[in-house]
């Protein structure tokens, strides 16, 4: 018995400072409502102290051991000096209350019990008023969480110290049997350790899948994962936009019931099990083409990636279904073939009459008179000039697809009117059964641009206009100022463009006729070169409906050299 007169007085001293040295290493640490929460059992050795020993001797023992379990856990000595500080405040506070308390109640060693409860709530009180004074100026944003904490930290730490009168009585008792009074601060402490790790592992886990679904979610293509009997389990994002079927429509739902005749088109219909069935690991990726169809009726075009999933028995448990758009890059490769085609025939149409009248020069050159001689030479410098101004374009088109913009527009104050005369009247000379007319309004400024490229573009314009209006129609152009900007249109009486086809005309080889049955020339580029010109020089190009059921009517934007406004011109050069 530690009270025993014969007993060594350091006995019960050096036996209490190991209790609360091993009580305080013992931490148990939960999650409390978002907050991580760390309980000790050190009131449990502090409670029997305040029970079994002198009270000078009960703060010095709670000193020592606080300071030898801090040291051993926190690395940091001003905590060390602080969190022992505030443990023999509270328990000389503590021994205080038990030493001058009456004998009344439940004793134990002579001591009462109810006051060594009363001893620990004060003890548990300035331990508390403690911290929060220390968070009110170190971290403010931290003392509303402890706040929370303080019921449940506060429950514990009383309920941990009546173990500890339960500990006293039987040391005094029955020490024998003291160390039973452990088993269940043992049982909660494992417990505890095991449900932090389960929570751990939750959180990890919860961790994994938020993260996995947000690359699921986030991925362009679109995700299938089909368990062995060909249920959806997954149905991200991207298939939702794809089909217009939400997740929670089709999952759990076998994907043979989604995926049906009507919403996919394919040679091989899936249904989880076609594939599963006969799968094995020699062969666990496949590729498919299908078509699904939107709800609302738009079709799309797929490439479908099945890759197996295979336990570790190798049984086929699931597929996984990766289906990518690839209506974009079917359509471009239909481009690329229409504009192989176009090229290929804008290339031969003039090398055909060069390659002939080179053979008759060579062949019977000094058998032609002057005439016949220069007739045939103008010929191949005419058709040389349309062939290089293919290759141009073709040249350009690369240029401006890696955006090198530096060298190719150079603007400054420029009058278009003369500009604009000139090349209306040279399509004049080309066209002479061809109206073709030019009015510029009164009091138009100059614009901020590069002349040779606005030449270009309004040739385009006008050469479109010409080629797909009869020729009996005349072909209008026109220049004037509004407000900041000089505005140039194009306009024609031709079979005007469908509303659909209003922007794709802007596109790289895309032309309204089929290659095959085209009746005018072109490769589809004079649009989109004259629109990124147009920016280039911080303008615009666009389509205007026109006035008439027919026709249509281009509008060229350049900016004005000198605003209305009376702003400074606008810096195109950078």
């Amino acid at each position: 018995m530690l009270t025993n007169a014969a007993a060594p007085d350091f006995v019960p001293l050096f036996a209490l400072v190991v209790g609360v040295a091993v009580a305080e290493r013992v931490e148990l640490r939960f999650t409390f409502e978002h907050s991580d929460v760390a309980i000790t059992l050190v009131e449990v050795a502090i409670t029997a102290g305040l029970l079994l020993v002198a009270p000078t001797e009960a703060v010095v023992a709670t000193g020592l051991g606080m300071m030898a379990g801090q040291a051993s856990r926190v690395p940091d000595l001003i905590k060390v000096s602080f969190n022992t500080a505030q443990a023999m405040v509270g328990a000389a506070l503590a021994a205080t209350i038990v030493h001058f308390a009456p004998p009344i109640g439940p004793l134990v060693n002579g001591r009462p019990v109810l006051f060594a409860l009363l001893g620990m709530a004060v003890y548990v009180a300035v331990n508390a008023v403690a911290m929060l004074g220390l968070l009110s100026i170190a971290e403010p944003n931290a003392r509303e969480g402890l706040v929370e904490q303080l019921p449940l930290s506060a429950s514990f730490s009383l309920g941990t110290a009546a173990i500890g009168v339960v500990l006293a009585a039987l040391l005094v008792l029955e020490p024998a049997l003291a160390g039973f009074v452990l088993v269940p601060a043992a049982a909660v402490y494992l417990a505890a350790r095991g449900a932090r790790r389960t929570a751990d592992l939750l959180g990890r886990v919860r961790v994994d899948r938020d993260r996995l679904t947000r690359v699921v979610d986030g991925t362009t293509d679109g995700i299938i994962l089909l368990d062995r009997d060909g249920t959806i389990q997954v149905w991200n994002t991207a298939m939702e936009e794809l089909t217009g079927l939400s997740a929670e429509r089709v999952v759990s739902r076998p994907v043979s019931r989604v995926l049906t005749e009507s919403l996919r088109e394919g040679e091989t219909r899936v249904t989880g099990r076609w594939l599963i069935d006969s799968a094995h690991r020699g062969a666990q990726h496949r590729a498919l083409d299908a078509r699904i169809r939107h709800v609302d009726g738009r079709a799309h075009a797929v490439r479908e990636n099945h890759s197996l999933i295979f336990d570790d028995r190798g049984r086929c448990i699931g597929d996984v279904i990766v289906v990518r758009d690839v209506s974009r890059q079917r359509e471009l490769e239909r481009l690329r073939g229409d504009f192989v085609a176009r090229v290929s025939h804008e290339l031969r149409t003039p090398l055909t009459p060069i390659r002939g009248f080179a053979s008759v020069l060579l062949r019977k050159g000094d058998q032609l008179d002057a005439s016949s001689r220069q007739d045939a030479l103008e010929h191949i410098v005419e058709r040389s000039d349309h062939l290089a101004a293919v290759v141009e374009d073709l040249l350009l088109v690369t240029r401006l697809d890696q955006h090198d913009l530096d060298d190719l527009v150079h603007p400054a104050p420029v009058d278009l009117q003369p500009v604009l005369e000139a090349t209306v009247a040279s399509f004049a000379d080309r066209e002479p059964t061809r109206t073709l007319a030019f009015t510029a309004a009164p009091g138009t400024g100059e614009a901020l641009a590069d002349p040779e490229r606005t030449r270009q573009i309004v040739n385009a314009l006008v050469d479109n206009a010409c080629r797909y209006s009869p020729e009996d129609t005349p072909v209008e152009v026109t220049l004037e100022q509004l407000d900041d900007d000089i505005c140039i249109r194009v306009i024609d009486s031709g079979p005007g463009i469908p509303r659909e086809h209003r922007e794709h005309v802007f596109e790289q080889f895309h032309r309204l006729e089929d290659p095959l049955t085209m009746r005018t020339g072109g490769v589809g580029l004079g649009l989109f070169i004259a629109r990124r010109l147009a920016q280039a020089m911080h303008g615009s190009l666009e389509l205007e409906d026109a006035a008439g059921a027919t026709g249509s009517k281009f509008v060229l934007r350049l900016p004005s050299a000198i605003p209305m406004h009376g702003a400074p011109a606008r810096d195109l050069i950078s």
